[in-house]
């Protein structure tokens, strides 16, 4: 090797290596900037506003002041969930990839499936990204263990009208399953106003749940989905159910 193609061997080298800190120090300053929006919603939540809205709980109306996207916030005893969450009805998937402030974010924020209604809908579908640092839905797969289940039963979810209290009915390992495929799709279930879907959510439950929570669905129960990747399969998805009992 002559000595021009060592030089045009180790200047390539360079930029590549340069190229690679490049990225790196995206993702980082990403991952940090994620942070520093998490800990400013948390601050946001139960400050004071001078806007008035005596439809909304004092703790919420700062953050739904800020965004009227706001539609709750969901907290777990147990995991790092404990976040606010969102619904834009009319931009689908608008939250998967954007914060709070409608930055773009690889994190998102936890948002409920535009086709959900929180008054009417029997079945509220909440989706986050299964984030490997924690965040999100990252720890949500903790509930695929029974005896982290047997120690947090209940999930706080509440909406910017109202506080609830869910017990968990089952968690589930799942697949998207692929188009055009006659099959359940858990996703797509959001009310129990037809017997028949509703006894084939029951029975998808009963089929796919990882242990019996002794727990039992019945028609008319208000149930929240809570829905983020897994990686035990293509496409593959991870599940808890549970039903509101406050």
């Amino acid at each position: 090797m002559n000595i021009d193609t060592r030089k045009i061997v180790r200047i390539v080298a360079l930029i590549a290596l340069i190229a690679s800190l490049c990225v790196l120090a995206f993702y980082i300053i990403g991952d940090l900037q994620d942070a520093k929006t998490d800990d400013d919603i948390k601050d946001l939540k139960g400050k004071d506003t001078e806007v008035k809205m005596p439809e909304v709980l004092d703790e919420y109306a700062s953050l739904y002041a800020e965004n009227k996207d706001t539609i709750g916030w969901l907290k777990i005893d147990g995991t790092e969930i404990d976040h606010v969450v969102m619904q834009a009805p009319d931009e689908i998937n608008k939250y998967l990839r954007n914060d709070f402030y409608g930055k773009s974010s690889t994190r998102g924020c936890l948002f409920v499936d535009e086709y959900c209604d929180i008054f009417k809908s029997d079945n509220i579908i909440v989706y986050g990204h299964n984030m490997k640092d924690g965040t999100m839905f990252g720890t949500l797969d903790r509930f695929a263990n029974e005896s982290f289940y047997s120690k947090h039963k209940l999930i706080q979810f509440d909406t910017i009208y109202e506080k609830h209290t869910y017990e968990v009915v089952a968690a589930i390992k799942t697949e998207i399953p692929p188009k055009g495929e006659k099959v359940f799709r858990y996703y797509e279930y959001t009310s129990s106003n037809d017997e028949e879907t509703f006894l084939e959510y029951a029975d998808f439950i009963e089929k796919n749940k990882l242990y019996d929570t002794g727990v039992e669905i019945n028609p008319g129960d208000k149930l929240l989905t809570l829905s983020t990747c897994a990686y035990h399969t293509t496409d593959g998805r991870f599940v808890v159910v549970a039903k509101q009992v406050s």
